[in-house]
């Protein structure tokens, strides 16, 4: 059996994949997770550092609820169970990426830094970014299921 080259997805398999619509629901995604954790704790004094807790941290502010997906999974999940549930499948779809690609996850979708913010940062160079960034986009949207909203995007 052929040893694989990288552990990251070709540049031939990722461009197959609508990559800013999977970062737009990337973003979404947080946005409900922050919102239901927020939920599950019921008023405590909530860090929420938490949903990166199982990588880094998490500072974005509140976005607004607007979007389909939003209205759709918010409304569809009313209990704790149906809301743990959903954050189960993101943190196991989160736990799937290797070293790197969570690195790169939390400083693009989390920190929300530039790609000059984290070659710097992780003292790489913009290719390295570009091929890591890509993988772990595609890997988190097929493992946690998101690939089936890509429609619902504009």
């Amino acid at each position: 059996m052929r040893k694989r080259r990288t552990e990251f997805l070709t540049d031939y398999v990722a461009n197959q994949y609508p990559i800013e619509k999977f970062k737009e629901l990337i973003f979404i995604t947080l946005d409900i997770v922050e919102n239901f954790l927020l939920t599950l704790e019921n008023g405590f004094n909530y860090n929420s550092t938490s949903i990166a807790s199982y990588g880094e941290k998490y500072g974005s502010s509140q976005r607004n609820t607007s979007s389909k997906i939003e209205s759709i999974i918010i409304k569809n999940m009313r209990d704790e169970e149906k809301m743990s549930s959903f954050l189960n499948s993101y943190f196991t779809a989160y736990s799937t990426l290797n070293k790197d690609e969570k690195n790169i996850f939390d400083a693009t979708f989390i920190d929300r830094l530039t790609d000059q913010e984290i070659i710097s940062k992780y003292r790489t160079y913009s290719k390295h970014i570009t091929i890591v960034k890509k993988s772990a986009i595609i890997k988190f949207c097929l493992r946690s299921g998101l690939d089936k909203f890509v429609d619902a995007i504009k």
